[in-house]
């Protein structure tokens, strides 16, 4: 959005745009006098939109705040923070300990927090410096009064509040961490140190029998459960393969922990020593299928699209790829079954990486067009040629035209990393306008091939991004292709082309002068300066011989 009003003659009144779109301003345009209102105007903007690639811009963003606010130490004023907003989202964590406790209302409404930020706030919330008082007062409304914060606390946190005000607490958060879309991998984490400050000050249980009350059906609905079975040796002496078998669904819903989850999936089939999981069962396995063996897997049922969609639900944590491929390659051994679009759509991206070239060649173009785009970058550079292949038999309309439609170009940007040189070249003149994110996820060697004038046909109206990216391994490998000069054309700033013009000087030890006699008899314009017979001689020829670079 910058990049269409940048150009603006009202572009410098940065008060007239979105937050967000303030993240990419030309920070050179903001007067001094008035740097603290463009700051002011930065505040509610979400710094998460820049990709790894520009995160760089976020320090950039921060080092000219502290300039134009006089900040000079790690300590924010109550005044820095109001001013800074949501950057504060991004500070380290030293600012945080240091800063005033006003700091920790902000960090509330983060879209998440460092394991350094939120070490350091925590650190702040122990001092008894803020105004959640001393340690001692803290109660269950005081966890409810620190918002989402107390999902990044660790178990010495936690360790200030008896039993009764955690199980109370987490009833009532659990609710609130899933009305926000907070991912399991977070709650886990989360419940495990919960667990953990219970059990601190006594040592893990070893006896061989349940005492902490068998888990039925009933203590399996109490909202709060597994919480009374904090330790894992309890837990596994206390559920019954039985128990399992009838309540996996709701076991599998509220356990986290992959200690537990494990003591799950082993019950689950000492259920059934003689045969395989049926389909059902599988389908309710959840994150308990993560922590899973090739063992395990092979002894599931797998026929069903249905299953393989609850086999593949990122919500329940990402797979290995051996046993993501595992998992698909079980789908796929039964008749019938295939990579349609229905299986690619489940499958994602980043699980078919996982699948063998060969498997991928059986993907048909149908099955491809009627998918979701897939993203593919984790595939190896042979797996994205193969799907590249495919999509371009699955997208490609029959034309004479030499330049590639629109729509084509917007259906395979996906695949693009599989792409030949020569279908590279075709999008140059077709008025696609590459963006950058997606030019960056091309065969390096292909880019480093591309001109000058290859690149700004190719980008079109983003090729002003390329400074923003330059230090991108796929950009800064082709700018190390081109002369200096050819990039200077371009007027963006862009360093590190090669030299215009290279000369070889002789080596001084080796050089011997042409006798006069030779001297006399050769024409003025081919005189030459040789060396020794050395395999590594050079010549140096005169200006006018000089190569052109």
């Amino acid at each position: 959005m910058y990049n269409y009003i940048k150009g603006d003659s009202d572009a410098t009144s940065f008060a007239l745009y979105p937050s967000d779109v303030l993240l990419y301003y030309d920070y050179s345009l903001v007067p001094q006098s008035s740097c603290r209102s463009y700051f002011e105007q930065l505040a509610d903007a979400d710094f998460t939109v820049f990709s790894s690639d520009l995160s760089y811009k976020r320090t950039a963003l921060f080092d000219n705040a502290r300039s134009c606010l006089g900040i000079t130490t790690t300590n924010l004023t109550k005044d820095n923070i109001i001013v800074l907003g949501n950057m504060c989202c991004s500070v380290d964590g030293s600012y945080i300990e240091n800063s005033d406790p006003s700091i920790l209302e902000t960090l509330k409404n983060c879209p998440d927090l460092t394991t350094s930020q939120a070490s350091a706030a925590q650190s702040l919330l122990l001092s008894g410096e803020t105004p959640y008082g001393a340690t001692s007062t803290w109660d269950q409304q005081t966890l409810q009064d620190l918002g989402m914060l107390p999902l990044y606390m660790t178990s010495t946190f936690y360790a200030k509040f008896d039993k009764k005000t955690k199980r109370k607490f987490l009833k009532y958060f659990l609710k609130v961490l899933k009305s926000n879309g907070v991912s399991r991998q977070k709650r886990r984490t989360m419940k495990k140190q919960i667990r953990k400050s219970n059990r601190k000050n006594s040592k893990r249980s070893i006896e061989s029998e349940c005492t902490s009350g068998t888990i039925t059906h009933v203590a399996i609905s109490k909202e709060t459960f597994p919480f009374d079975y904090d330790d894992v040796t309890q837990f596994n002496c206390c559920l019954s393969a039985a128990t399992v078998k009838g309540n996996l669904e709701e076991l599998t819903e509220k356990v986290d922990d992959e200690e537990f989850l494990a003591i799950i999936l082993f019950k689950l089939h000492e259920a059934y020593p003689d045969t395989t999981i049926p389909e059902d069962q599988v389908q309710m396995l959840g994150p308990a299928s993560r922590v899973a063996t090739a063992s395990h897997i092979s002894k599931w049922r797998i026929t069903e699209v249905d299953t393989l969609y609850a086999l593949m639900d990122s919500s329940d944590g990402d797979w290995d790829t051996s046993l993501a491929k595992a998992v698909i390659s079980n789908y796929l051994s039964n008749a019938g079954n295939a990579l349609g679009s229905a299986e690619l759509n489940t499958i994602g991206g980043a699980n078919l990486c996982a699948l063998d070239v060969d498997v991928l060649k059986n993907i048909s173009a149908q099955s491809l067009k009627e998918a979701n785009a897939l993203d593919v970058s984790t595939c190896t550079t042979e797996k994205k040629e193969e799907l590249f292949t495919i999509a371009i038999q699955a997208f490609t309309t029959t034309t004479r035209s030499t330049t590639v439609p629109l729509t084509t170009y917007q259906l395979t940007a996906a695949y693009l990393g599989g792409s030949t040189s020569a279908y590279i070249q075709s999008l140059v003149n077709s008025n696609v306008s590459m963006d950058v994110p997606t030019f960056t996820t091309l065969n390096e060697s292909i880019v480093t091939d591309l001109t000058v004038s290859n690149v700004q046909g190719l980008l079109g109206s983003n090729v002003a991004d390329l400074k923003s990216y330059e230090n991108q391994t796929v950009v800064k490998a082709w700018t190390r292709s081109r002369l200096q000069s050819d990039l200077d054309t371009m007027s963006l700033g862009l360093t590190g082309g090669r030299a215009t013009t290279s000369t070889t000087t002789p080596n001084p030890t080796t050089a011997t002068t042409v006798s006069s006699s030779a001297s006399s008899s050769a024409s003025p314009t081919s005189s030459v300066a040789t060396t020794s017979s050395s395999p590594t001689s050079s010549v140096a020829t005169t200006p006018s011989q000089q190569p052109h670079q």
